[in-house]
Order: C-alpha cells, then structure tokens, then sequence
C-alpha cells in the first residue's frame, strides 16, 4: 500500500474520489456562505429585498446612483452565484463514492 492511501484510510477515506467529494463540498459550503452574506449585507444596506430595491431604483427616472447601480450589479451576482453552489451542492451530496 503506498503512502497516499494509508493516509487516505486512516482519515477514513475509501479513495481518492471520497476525498475529493468532500473537498468540493467544503469549498461549496464556503462559497454558499460567502454569496448568502453578501446578499444579507445588500438587504440590511438598502432595507429592503433586492426586488424591491431594483423596483424602486427602476421609478427613478432622469437621475443616476451610480451607487445604487453597482449595488444591484453586484447583488444579482451574489444572488446567482448563491442560488448555483446550492445547486452544486445537492449535486455533490447525490455523487456516489465510487
């Protein structure tokens, strides 16, 4: 047995492939709470769902908010960005150890 596997079966790890699901499920569990965080900050800021905010940034015709433009860019990102690690870690938890 080589020195790679011995270590990966003392840590409980059957293979190489378990460890790298795991791997990747922790590095998505990080990003899903990097995104969540970023879009709490957002809603806190502006005190109000991103929604509401796009809505009431939309009625406000004949003047610009840079600001507020760069804060809804950057909040959808958070947004999607957020919903696409849920979706990858639903994936990641239904990949068999194989």
């Amino acid at each position: 047995m080589n020195s790679l596997n011995e270590v990966l079966l003392r840590e409980g790890y059957d293979s190489p492939h378990a460890l790298m699901k795991d791997w990747a499920l922790i590095v998505a569990l990080s990003k899903v709470e990097q995104y969540r965080a970023e879009c709490d900050f957002f809603q806190k800021k502006h005190g109000m769902t991103m929604e509401a905010f796009e809505s009431n940034l939309h009625r406000e015709r004949g003047s610009e908010d840079f600001e507020k433009e760069d804060d809804i860019n950057d909040w959808e990102f958070s947004l999607e960005a957020l919903k696409w690690w849920e979706k990858k870690i639903k994936e990641l938890q239904d990949v068999t150890d194989s």
